[in-house]
């Protein structure tokens, strides 16, 4: 889904003067929420920069217009359950960011619970076949989480690449003003090429989720199993070890206590089977 015009002029500078004080002043690279997706991530120059949960390090974002009419369409979506999960700031920077591979959104998530998600890209600047805008495989949603891997099969990448076997001959390309927003289901197959052009590409998600239920049995992401060994990790484990367990307990809350009901559902329906086994 496309829409051109989500927010105003005046909304999109307020948002992109704060994600960009955040990515020039490096705020959140020590605890991981930083980092090169697609590179060595060592604080060099970056090809795929990312903030995960920006609205952690900047709380004004929440007083913002999109977070508003991103959670109006989340409910009409996904029904008056939907509540916001993350956010992610995407940069692009001029002549060097990288491909964001094809990829489904779910194969980043936690295999252990049901997601019913979607995501509202927002553009911030032009998104253009020439500097990175999306496509997507029409349809793809209805597939199942398909292989991935990390990119290029380097575990030290953040980023992951869609392996299995899918149709990107029957993509769709999704062009945008600053504004303009596209939305997409978790499973949905999604790639955005390479910025070739002089002028960054910057582009603000919201996830959006219903509760979160635990699967009886886990699915099986083998692509998860070396997700502690990029840079990211190594340094979000050394700042919760150093000072900031108490920090992230405290930015994770809200997901930390959906998680403990999720858990707590599961046992009492699993109690309620045993009982009526009886």
């Amino acid at each position: 889904m496309v829409i051109n015009h989500l927010i105003d002029s005046t909304e999109v500078d307020k948002l992109r003067r704060i994600l960009e004080h955040l990515y020039e002043n490096k705020i959140g690279f020590k605890e991981g929420a930083l980092f090169d997706a697609v590179g060595l991530d060592d604080g060099s120059e970056s090809r795929f920069p990312q903030i995960t949960d920006p609205r952690k390090l900047a709380p004004e974002l929440l007083e913002s217009a999109y977070f508003g009419s991103a959670e109006a369409l989340a409910k009409q979506i996904l029904g008056p359950t939907a509540k916001l999960r993350n956010d992610i700031m995407f940069m692009k920077p001029a002549r060097v960011g990288s491909v964001t591979a094809w990829h489904q959104d779910e194969a980043f998530a936690n295999p252990d619970y049901q997601h019913d998600q979607i995501s509202i890209w927002l553009a911030l600047t032009q998104a253009q076949s020439e500097n990175s805008c999306m496509s997507f495989v029409p349809g793809s949603h209805r597939l199942p989480v398909l292989m991935h891997q990390p990119v290029g099969g380097d575990p030290r990448m953040h980023a992951l690449e869609c392996i299995g076997d899918f149709d990107a001959a029957s993509a769709v390309e999704c062009p945008l003003q600053p504004g303009g927003c596209t939305i997409h289901d978790h499973r949905t197959l999604h790639y955005a090429g390479p910025n070739n052009s002089d002028r960054p590409r910057l582009a603000y998600v919201l996830t959006f989720d219903t509760k979160l239920v635990l699967r009886d049995k886990p699915l099986d992401y083998p692509w998860r199993k070396d997700r502690n060994l990029t840079a990211r990790a190594t340094r979000e484990r050394e700042w919760r070890r150093q000072t900031g367990m108490l920090k992230f307990a405290w930015r994770n809350r809200d997901e930390l206590v959906d998680r403990g009901i999720a858990k707590m559902s599961a046992l009492k329906d699993q109690a309620a089977r045993i009982l009526r086994g009886k």
